[in-house]
């Protein structure tokens, strides 16, 4: 469908809009041809679903900003920098100063022929104004927006907030001090919604370290550079979608001794955990804690976790071995390990930060007394049980190490589970009499779930393993249903 889109209908500041073609440019030989669009000239776009529109852009203008406005309901704008091969030089897809609008700066240094690509998120259709104007002069008292311009810079000083209002995409620059003391950056007394992200880089711009939401504030960030770090150093602040922020520079003042073992031996000499015990941990960058275990049936959990922190809690033996692994059993970014009372003591747990992050949050160890197992646990013992009938449910909550067998009525049937609590991740298996594995799933259902589809043509009973990946503890529902059953 051709699409009508008048251009310099309308004009902003006091720079007059240029005579433009009357309809726009669907793809980028014809944008060729086309007289490029006036500085203040506001361009109207319709598409239909699919469709792109291609804007020429003037030579020698200087810097410049292009951008969309007044979006139709529900339209979301994708804005490209294209060369005339059609490459993409910068892009973007929510930076602009509206909902779902976008935005893209031009530098005067790029050179031409340049040319718009503007569409709807998902090839939808809808309209939208693209605008072209001057880049507003630069703060010369603001941050640096490159690497490059932060290098002439001065460092930022220490103990001083700075505050900062950057755009969807934006980023500022500085560069760190030398000849100090270990440094922490943090952003705090965020603007509503505002979502920060600081990054420490090299003077080649490798990221050396980042953190998104691990500040003292809800969405701040938090950063440590170490003195002993290779200077010169720099810290790049952005946002997830814009906002307003202070980014400070503070002395990272070590905190004292942990009252927690940080490594095996440690743990192996102090006491073991109590069932009923609750310690707060606070671990460092790069820190863990290890802890001895008590006898009997127990589970130990991570709660009240601070600030995004996400948990890993490894069982480990007395001889430093990992036996097992949980990072979000516990519900929600917490982690839950079971050990039973016939494992092996000494046994110690290992507690750390994924990513090897800062983080703090409460571990606790409780008594965890085995529950009647209600289905069950052996190829023999299914061999001898009723065979689950099309549109059976049985729900299973598995202790580390177990697998839950059934065995399979005739003809074709799909074996799923689903309704997965607490981070499980289920492993199916088809199994012939004798054990030997025929088929297997892992996450053929939704998300972390698993489906088996078993055909009618075979001989002999056969039977499903239902089990979690790792041999790790879970709760699940089992569901044996007819052909055709949805995911």
């Amino acid at each position: 469908m051709a699409v009508a889109a008048l251009l310099g209908l309308a004009t902003l500041g006091t720079v007059p809009a240029a005579a433009q073609p009357a309809a726009l440019a669907l793809e980028l030989a014809d944008a060729l041809t086309q007289p490029p669009i006036a500085l203040g000239a506001i361009v109207p776009v319709e598409l239909a679903r699919g469709q792109s529109a291609y804007i020429r852009l003037p030579d020698g203008a200087g810097d410049l900003v292009a951008q969309t406005r007044r979006l139709s309901r529900d339209a979301d704008t994708v804005m490209a920098l294209v060369d005339s091969q059609g490459r993409v030089l910068d892009e973007d897809d929510d930076g602009g100063e509206e909902n779902l609008a976008s935005r893209i700066e031009i530098g005067a240094d790029q050179r031409g022929p340049l040319f718009l690509r503007v569409g709807l998120l998902e090839g939808a259709a809808g309209r939208f104004d693209v605008t072209l104007n001057s880049a507003p002069p630069v703060d010369p008292n603001g941050p640096a927006r490159t690497l490059t311009e932060a290098v002439g810079r001065p460092p930022l000083a220490v103990d001083q907030p700075l505050r900062l209002m950057l755009r969807a995409r934006q980023e500022a620059f500085f560069r760190l001090p030398a000849n100090v003391p270990d440094l922490i950056a943090i952003t705090r007394s965020l603007d509503a919604g505002t979502d920060t992200v600081l990054t420490v880089m090299d003077a080649n711009g490798r990221e050396l370290t980042s953190d998104d939401d691990g500040g003292e504030e809800q969405l701040a960030s938090r950063v440590e550079v170490p003195a002993g770090q290779r200077r010169p150093l720099f810290l790049r602040a952005a946002t997830l979608g814009g906002g307003a922020f202070d980014v400070v520079l503070l002395p990272d003042v070590p905190s004292a001794a942990p009252s927690f073992p940080r490594s095996l031996r440690e743990a192996m000499a102090a006491p073991a955990l109590t069932i009923g015990q609750q310690v707060t941990v606070r671990l460092r960058r790069g820190q863990t804690a290890v802890f001895r275990l008590p006898e009997g049936d127990i589970a130990v959990t991570t709660s009240n976790l601070r600030r995004g922190t996400d948990t890993v809690l490894t069982l480990v033996d007395a001889d430093g071995q990992d036996v097992t692994e949980d990072d979000d059993g516990g519900g929600g970014l917490a982690s839950r390990l079971e050990v039973a009372a016939a494992d092996a003591r000494p046994a110690l747990v290992r507690a750390r930060i994924l990513g090897e992050s800062a983080g703090e949050f409460d571990l606790s160890v409780e008594a965890d007394a085995p529950q009647p197992v209600t289905f069950p646990t052996s190829l023999q013992a299914a061999a001898a049980a009723p065979v689950l009938q099309p549109g059976t449910a049985v729900p299973i909550r598995l202790r580390r190490g177990q697998s839950a067998y059934f065995m399979l009525p005739p003809g074709e049937v799909v074996v799923m589970t689903r309704d997965l609590r607490d981070g499980t991740d289920t492993v199916l298996e088809l199994l012939d009499a004798a054990g030997q594995v025929l088929a297997e799933d892992d996450d053929g259902s939704e998300g972390l779930a698993s489906r088996l589809v078993v055909e009618a043509s075979r001989k002999g009973n056969v039977f499903v393993r239902a089990g979690v990946l790792g041999e790790g503890a879970g709760a699940f529902e089992l569901a044996v249903m007819p052909p055709g059953a949805p995911r």
